[in-house]
Formats: C-alpha cells, sequence, structure tokens
C-alpha cells in the first residue's frame, strides 16, 4: 500500500510539472493563485515604511486586467493615493494612474518587492498631498490572494482593492 502511494504521488508531482500552459500573455506574472510564497503573483497586498500610517498597495485581477490602488504617507499626515491597471514586463511593473491626470510609473519588482523609482513624472504630482511623495516607495508583498488585496484600505477606509 506504502508503494502504491508513492507512484501515486510521484504521478501527481509530474502531471503538476506538466500542467502549466504555453498560452500565456507576457503581462502575466504567475497563476492566479501562488501557495508558494510572495513574488510569484502580482496579486495581493503589499506594504511599506512611510512617514505616518503604514503604506499600502493591492493588485488584483479584473476583466482580464490587473488593477491596483495605493496610499504612500509623507510628512504631516500628507498622502498620495490613487487606483489604476498594472502591466508587468519582466521585471517592470508599469503603474498607470486612471484620474484626471496622466501618471504612468514604471516600477520595478523583484521577488516579491516593487519599487518605485526616484524620479516619477510630474503629472504624478496631482495625486499626491504637499508633503508626501511617490519617489522611491517600496512595497513588500504580505499575501497572495484578492482576499489579502481587499484589506489594503483608501483614505476614509474603504477597500482599495474589492474583490469581483
Amino acid at each position: 500500500m506504502l508503494e502504491g502511494m508513492r507512484i501515486l504521488a510521484i504521478a501527481l508531482l509530474v502531471l503538476a510539472g506538466c500542467s502549466k500552459g504555453g498560452g500565456e500573455s507576457g503581462n502575466e506574472a504567475a497563476p492566479a493563485a501562488s501557495p508558494e510564497g510572495p513574488g510569484l503573483t502580482l496579486t495581493g497586498l503589499y506594504e511599506g515604511e512611510g512617514a505616518g500610517p503604514t503604506n499600502q498597495m493591492c493588485i488584483i485581477e479584473k476583466g482580464g486586467a490587473h488593477h491596483f490602488g495605493l496610499v504612500v504617507w509623507g510628512g504631516a499626515l500628507h498622502s498620495c493615493s490613487g487606483t489604476g491597471t498594472a502591466t508587468r514586463e519582466g521585471g517592470r511593473l508599469r503603474l498607470s494612474m486612471a484620474g484626471d491626470a496622466a501618471c504612468t510609473i514604471d516600477a520595478t519588482v523583484a521577488g516579491g518587492t516593487i519599487t518605485l523609482p526616484a524620479a516619477i513624472p510630474d503629472g504624478c504630482a496631482d495625486y499626491c498631498g504637499t508633503r508626501a511623495s511617490l519617489a522611491n516607495a517600496r512595497f513588500t508583498q504580505k499575501g497572495t490572494t484578492e482576499r489579502d488585496a481587499a484589506r489594503a484600505k483608501d483614505l476614509v477606509g474603504e477597500s482599495l482593492c474589492a474583490p469581483g
């Protein structure tokens, strides 16, 4: 019986290794769910150190695209916040804000950490208070599910990335 279970386990591992299809687009970071840990999927909750409360970013997949929301805290409780679409190409993550001001940020993503660049486009200032900036903001993935992403809160305490 033990030998039969061992053969079954090996067969399941072989099938799991072969199950990844080849038709994925270049913007997909990984499978939708990631039990292995951070960095293998964009979906989830990201957090980082700020000048006040914890900086937060969330990413979920909706309608075949990745959507994000973020809040970055600066001095005197000023903040930057926004939502939009996220597109991954290798180690680059393009964040395009969905507001009136044009703001597209080319961040880096590696091992479950998203880092915004030091030079942020001028249009992004419209998403920030006087004493806050998106420059050099860094977020580490804390969860890999849409439920985790829903824990990121906007300035009034509502979910930045509501599942669905």
